[in-house]
C-alpha cells in the first residue's frame, strides 16, 4: 500500500423543510442507524458529522439540521452560508411541506448562498395509505430546480443511504469539476 493516497473531502450538508417533516429522522437513520418513534422539534440548528466512503473516496459530511419553524428563518441564513449541499425535505403525506418548497425553501435559501447542490426528497414514503403527493409531482419539481429526487422512509430506512450517497456524488463531482 506504500504511495498510494486516497482522495478525502469534507462537506456541508443542510437540510431545510417544514417542521415535522422527519429531517432530524432522516438524519438519525443515516448517522446512527437507529429511528425513534418519539418526536422532538429541532431547535435551530442540530449539527451531526457522518463519515462515509463513495467510490474509494473518504468523505466526511457535517449534516446541518435545520429547525423548520418560521421563527428560526433569520438563524437558518446564516447555517446556509458555505453549505455544498442542501436537501429540500418534504412529508409525502402533507401537501402544504411539498408546496413550501417552492414557495418557502427555495427563495430562502437561494437568498443565502447562490452555489450548491440541490437535493429533493419525499419523506415518510413507508405511509403508502397517507400518501398525497406523487412522484411524478416530485420529479418535476425536482427538475424544475435541477436536483435529484428521492423517496425515503426513516422508519423502514428505503432510500436514506441512496440519498445522502447520491447527494455526497455530486457534490464531489461539482467540487472536482473545473469551472
Amino acid at each position: 500500500m506504500g504511495g498510494e493516497t486516497q482522495a478525502s473531502y469534507r462537506f456541508k450538508i443542510v437540510i431545510c423543510g417544514d417542521w415535522a417533516v422527519g429531517k432530524s429522522s432522516l438524519v438519525r437513520r443515516f448517522a446512527t442507524g437507529t429511528f425513534s418513534h418519539s418526536y422532538i422539534t429541532t431547535l435551530a440548528i442540530n449539527l451531526v458529522v457522518k463519515e462515509v466512503y463513495i467510490d474509494g473516496a473518504h468523505v466526511t459530511l457535517s449534516l446541518w439540521d435545520t429547525g423548520g419553524q418560521e421563527r428560526f428563518q433569520f438563524l437558518r441564513q446564516k447555517y446556509y452560508q458555505g453549505a455544498d449541499g442542501v436537501v429540500f425535505a418534504f412529508d409525502l403525506t402533507r401537501l402544504e411541506s411539498f408546496n413550501h418548497i417552492e414557495e418557502r425553501w427555495l427563495p430562502e435559501v437561494n437568498r443565502a448562498i447562490e452555489r450548491y447542490t440541490p437535493a429533493l426528497w419525499g419523506t415518510k414514503a413507508d405511509l403508502v395509505d397517507q400518501r398525497v403527493v406523487e412522484t411524478s409531482s416530485g420529479e418535476e419539481l425536482a427538475s424544475r430546480f435541477g436536483a435529484e429526487f428521492y423517496e425515503t422512509s426513516a422508519l423502514s430506512g428505503q432510500n436514506v443511504e441512496a440519498a445522502f450517497h447520491g447527494l455526497a456524488q455530486l457534490v464531489i463531482k461539482k467540487s472536482t469539476d473545473t469551472p
